[in-house]
């Protein structure tokens, strides 16, 4: 692994190496250096390749390329004593190489198009580096390589003409951002594509041990799941892989064999992960039960989309969704939703006779124990070896029933390739899995987006906490982000209107009985009930509970009074009436399938204002507190449009006001 680009000369061949194996052996290859592509097994030490490059070549330029924030923190890190080394993601190699901040997918998309346009190749203006590592190159897309393919020849061109090495690191079955347009082809044939841009060849190597998963998980994930191939390898030692077989509704026995696996490797050790936490189900009675019964401490993270935070996660049991944990790992990993089920709701388009990428991520996180929740009314997946589960792994049979588990249906269903409708869909879902480009598209060809107004001066920013201490003794954290969204809004309402319908209290009277006088009491009384009411709705009760205690302090009064102003002086209308938190929703009917689309409108603005033949008098107001606006932001907008404006047959205007722990800009639609 040392001299990963000292292995060179043959012809594309794959060989399994154990990494120290890997280091002494390429150690005594040619001189002549080409280029390297790596498949990484999960846990086999992908950063400690990079740092090893890095070491072996400390008269070498390396510029390594990761796509998340948090490996890119972590590696930077990990290479801080190696002067020879720069660490980027996408992102930010894009802003260096295009000369300007690239904040989403979306400015990176509309960036590359000018590119394609004008026909002219960005220049690289930092020194050129000899050596470029990419990593979790299965996670491209056809414009993130396209960038990559930009960087490479820039970085040729800065070098005189003189070739960069490519070390290209990741392991297909980690490819999990299809929705994305990701494409594990990018890695699987990296000689291919990236052989116009190279002139070097390239060679194949694996990492198949994992320092991560004992050998007891390899085996279950190996003979269990991927059909006894033997994908992976360890010599670490470790207890068997437990399948809890119970009813998953039946809260109280599934969290009473939980709680005592959580209590023997402490709760920030462990993690339950399942396809989706969002929406209503068992997840939200299991992981109840974990908090009001044994007292475990336990972070939900208020949105799916979201990347975990490590101060908020830190010192509890972390729920997550397969996305959102990837990358990482802890001693005790549980998974929910692994069974036949997975294909009818996420893997509708996927053959059931292999391992879904998304299941083998979540099944590759563990240090030490593997749980897997099977819930008896459901099968196991079609690929699922149940005579290998019974020889690999211990089974907890938490139900009455004392014959085996049933055998899963053979595989081969026919792929449910068409629309399938939930029965219900909110606003915010209808572009969850909608690739970036197919949204720009959109925005572009359908509808006008005028920006209103820069962002404010530094100095006039508003500074509030998006997480606050609940445990200063536990060194606890709560994310508030959304809350403080939340009580700004409702400022507003209670000031403008007397209502609280945002805080779930509709009548004027029910506000009155209970308001506070004191400014600084209303403050916390408005974070409380914000923070109460977003439990109602998500059903997850952990930070109500690990808060009881917490005063609710973090917003002064002058800051709340300010963001409530300027949000007001934005709805100026000398005969204005303005409805919060509006429900709105319709049905569809499409193929023979019927669902109803959903949501809540932050701010209705009915003006008396007369209106035109075609634009209705009133303006939707999306309030996001956000570090930049997206097209899915504008799209979640237009749907609140779309189902104010199918009453009526008039569109309505829509404004997106943007803030994230300060107010800076608004756009207007």
């Amino acid at each position: 692994m040392h001299l990963l680009l000292s292995a060179w000369f043959r012809q594309p061949t794959v060989i399994l190496y154990s990494p120290n194996r890997l280091i002494s052996v390429l150690h005594q290859k040619s001189q002549l250096a080409p280029n390297v592509v790596v498949s990484a097994r999960p846990g086999s030490g992908k950063t400690a390749t990079i740092e090893a490059i890095a070491a072996a070549h400390p008269d070498k330029r390396i510029g390594s390329i990761l796509f998340s924030k948090r490996l890119q923190n972590e590696t930077s890190h990990r290479l801080n004593k190696y002067h020879n080394s720069d660490v980027y993601t996408f992102h930010g190699m894009a802003g260096v190489l295009l000369g300007q901040v690239v904040p989403s997918d979306e400015a990176l998309i509309k960036l590359l198009e000018n590119i394609d346009k004008c026909g002219e190749l960005p220049r690289w203006t930092s020194t050129p580096f000899d050596i470029i590592v990419l990593d979790e190159s299965r996670d491209c897309n056809p414009e993130t390589f396209w960038l990559v393919e930009c960087f490479v020849r820039a970085n040729n061109l800065r070098k005189g003409g003189q070739p960069a090495r490519i070390v290209v690191l990741g392991d297909e079955r980690q490819s999990i951002y299809r929705f994305r347009g990701a494409d594990p082809r990018y890695l699987t044939l990296a000689p291919e594509v990236l052989g116009p841009i190279s002139p070097y060849p390239f060679t194949e190597v694996q990492l198949g041990n994992s320092f991560r998963l004992s050998s007891s998980t390899v085996q279950f994930i190996n003979r269990v799941f991927l059909g006894g191939e033997q994908y992976i390898s360890s010599s670490k030692r470790g207890p068997k892989p437990i399948v809890l077989r119970c009813n998953i509704w039946d809260s109280l026995a599934l969290a009473r064999a939980i709680s005592s696996l959580v209590k023997r490797y402490k709760s920030e050790n462990c993690v339950i992960i399942a396809p989706s936490i969002r929406t209503r189900g068992p997840l939200q009675e299991l992981t109840n039960a974990l908090t009001r019964i044994y007292d475990l401490p336990i972070h939900v993270p208020p949105d799916e989309e979201i990347p975990l935070n490590d101060k908020v996660i830190n010192g509890k049991l972390c729920i997550s969704t397969i996305h959102q944990f990837k990358g990482r790992e802890r001693k005790l990993v549980i998974l929910l939703g692994v069974d036949a089920s997975y294909f009818k709701f996420f893997g509708r388009g996927l053959p059931d006779d292999n391992c879904p990428n998304e299941v083998f991520v979540a099944l590759t996180r563990s240090l030490q124990q593997l749980v897997l929740v099977h819930n008896d009314e459901s099968k196991m997946m079609p690929c699922v070896s149940l005579d290998s589960l019974y020889d690999t792994a211990k089974i907890v049979n938490l139900t009455k029933r004392r014959t085996k588990i049933p055998q899963p249906d053979l595989p081969g269903r026919p792929l449910d390739l068409g629309l399938m409708l939930p029965k219900s869909c909110g606003a915010r879902e209808t572009t969850r899995y909608v690739q970036g480009d197919a949204l720009d598209k959109i925005v572009e060809r359908h509808l006008h987006v005028d920006r209103l107004a820069p962002p404010l001066p530094r100095h006039e920013h508003i500074n509030i906490r998006n997480a606050v201490p609940s445990d200063l003794k536990g060194g606890f954290y709560e994310s508030v982000s959304d809350i403080n969204g939340l009580v700004i809004a409702a400022a507003l309402e209670l000031e403008t209107a007397g209502t609280l319908r945002l805080l779930g209290r509709p009548s004027k009277g029910e506000v009155d009985e209970t308001l506070p006088k004191c400014p600084e009491k209303l403050v916390a009384w408005l974070c409380r009930k914000a923070c109460e009411y977003e439990a109602s709705l998500s059903g997850y009760l952990p930070r109500v509970i690990q808060m009881k205690d917490h005063k609710y302090d973090w917003i002064k009064p002058g800051d709340l009074s300010l963001a409530r102003r300027r949000l007001d002086s934005e709805l100026v209308d000398s005969a204005r009436k303005l409805d919060f938190e509006v429900e709105m929703q319709q049905q569809f009917y499409i193929d023979g399938q019927e669902t109803q689309l959903c949501g809540r409108a932050d701010i209705v603005h009915n003006s008396a204002t007369e209106s035109n033949d075609d634009m209705d008098n009133r303006t939707i107001w999306e309030i996001k507190f956000v570090s930049s606006l997206s097209d899915e932001h504008v799209i979640q907008a237009c749907v609140y449009a779309y189902l104010s404006g199918s009453e009526s047959g008039k569109l309505p205007r829509i404004i997106l006001y943007k803030t994230s722990i300060y107010f800076e800009r608004r756009d207007d639609i």
